[in-house]
């Protein structure tokens, strides 16, 4: 992906430059009555501020790839049987299981390998999970939202799983959220992972399973943030603040501007992450 680095800092560059220079250049161009012509000038700024803003998206999606990934993280196994599609990523567990699965959406613009560590971890365990891929990574449209929830359903109507618990980090896990909040009777748990919502959807009557995993050094879903929006869920709703984990760590990808500065290691935010899934899903699988 270095070219990709390249191509945006270029266009930032070409970005920049170009506002520079015709803000700094005087209003020569001139209209009736010898009028600067501003729309001249407000072009030449809006073409500079889009490429700019090029650039940003290019760098936040290349920051967003996922890395540090274990070559045999993505491989089938006796363990995990791993398949991947435009659709989704499954990892099916080698042995029997209780009936209970997973399905997780990824962050905001974060490509879904990047959970696949945690993902395989949970099926290790014997829980079938499947990483939902959200259109564009962003589900920006009704239209990328309502294609989600069908990639959903059909999941839950496949039959690998008796019980079902719809799970994603960040904006992921607004997203599962909103789904839970629509068909709550399909599933039996929800899932938060570094979020602070649902902000404005109250959830608090749902008669699931809800766990929200939280890092107290998270600074895009901050402790403060969880604790305020904590009456949209369920009085029974299970919370594990993971005591020092960011905002980044919940997965394998780059820097992230505003996640917080993590004093443990991934691998013990993951750690503490998956202990926490599997958790939930025992509860379910036994209850």
């Amino acid at each position: 992906m270095n070219h990709w680095i390249i191509v945006g800092v270029f266009l930032a560059l070409a970005g920049l430059l170009f506002l520079v220079r015709h803000l700094s250049e005087p209003q020569t161009k001139q209209g009736p009555n010898n009028a600067p012509r501003r729309p001249f000038i407000r072009k030449h700024i809006r073409i500079g501020l889009a490429l700019f803003w090029s650039a940003v998206i290019i760098w936040l999606f290349v920051n967003m790839q996922a890395r540090g990934l274990q070559r045999n993280t993505l491989e089938s196994d006796a363990a995990v049987a791993v398949d991947i599609s435009d659709e989704w990523i499954k990892f099916s567990p080698g042995r029997d299981t209780l009936g209970v699965g997973l399905i997780f959406y990824p962050g905001a613009l974060v490509e879904p390998t990047a959970y696949a560590p945690l993902a395989r971890s949970v099926a290790e365990a014997g829980y079938p999970v499947v990483i939902v891929c959200v259109p564009l990574r962003l589900a920006p449209l009704q239209r990328h939202r309502d294609e989600l929830t069908s990639r959903t359903r059909r999941v839950i109507a496949s039959g690998d799983a008796s019980k079902w618990v719809v799970g994603g980090h960040s904006k992921g896990g607004a997203l599962a959220a909103s789904f839970a909040k629509d068909f709550a009777s399909e599933i039996d748990g929800l899932l938060l992972v570094g979020t602070s919502h649902p902000r404005r959807e109250d959830l608090s009557s749902l008669q699931i399973d809800v766990t929200k995993v939280y890092g107290s050094e998270d600074g895009l879903a901050t402790v403060d943030e969880v604790n305020e929006f904590a009456n949209n869920l369920p009085a029974t709703t299970t919370f594990v603040l993971v005591e020092g984990a960011n905002h980044s760590q919940f997965g394998f990808y780059g820097w992230q501007p505003g996640a917080g500065r993590a004093s443990i290691s991934r691998a013990e935010q993951q750690r503490q992450t998956i202990d926490a899934i599997i958790a939930q899903l025992r509860r379910l699988g036994e209850g």
